[in-house]
């Protein structure tokens, strides 16, 4: 296990996997506006992990490509419609949102921070390998287009002894690179 990690809580290792995807986003595709979906981001950090899913699902380009038009019953949770079609935009060109497709890279970092969140819905968090293990893939995806990683010690707060690991809620918005 990636030693860095050791003492930093499940919330602060989410913490950093959002910064992982900001400086992806920021550095990938630094023309588009990312701050609405920064914002829903970083909500995880301050929120539930179980309710901040159902928001955050919303925003993955796996979920959002799968309606034509905005769906008030299903999407309501996430965002209105003035959001669903600035998401479609922003999305345009760069993604078709394949579900488990590394090579639609857009999607693939986009849905880190949820799968962050369901690997450990409704269970303990053991080693807490499972987060490393998607840190590290995030990290690659960073080192394969020359992005400078993150820097481990802003979430060095965030300590595992609080909450039996998950570490207590914190705006970390004041994390961001985008907002």
């Amino acid at each position: 296990m990636n030693d860095r990690f050791n003492r930093i809580s499940m919330n602060g290792r989410m913490a950093y996997v959002i910064m992982c995807v900001e400086a992806y986003l920021k550095n990938v595709y630094p023309d588009r506006d990312w701050k609405l979906v920064a914002s829903a981001m970083w909500k995880a950090t301050n929120n539930n992990w179980g309710d901040w899913t159902d928001l955050y699902c919303g925003f993955i380009p796996e979920v959002l490509f799968q309606y034509d038009n905005y769906d008030e019953d299903d999407l309501g949770s996430s965002y209105a419609e003035a959001e669903f079609n600035t998401l479609k935009n922003l999305y345009s060109g760069i993604t078709e949102g394949r579900e488990d497709d590394p090579t639609d890279e857009l999607n693939y970092v986009l849905n880190k921070p949820l799968e962050m969140a369901m690997v450990y819905e409704g269970t303990g968090i053991g080693d807490g390998s499972e987060s490393v293990e998607i840190i590290n893939s995030l990290e690659e995806v960073l080192i394969k287009h020359q992005i400078a990683l993150p820097d481990h010690n802003k979430i060095s707060f965030s300590s595992i002894e609080e909450l039996n690991g998950w570490g207590n809620d914190f705006d970390g918005e004041y994390l961001s690179i985008i907002l």
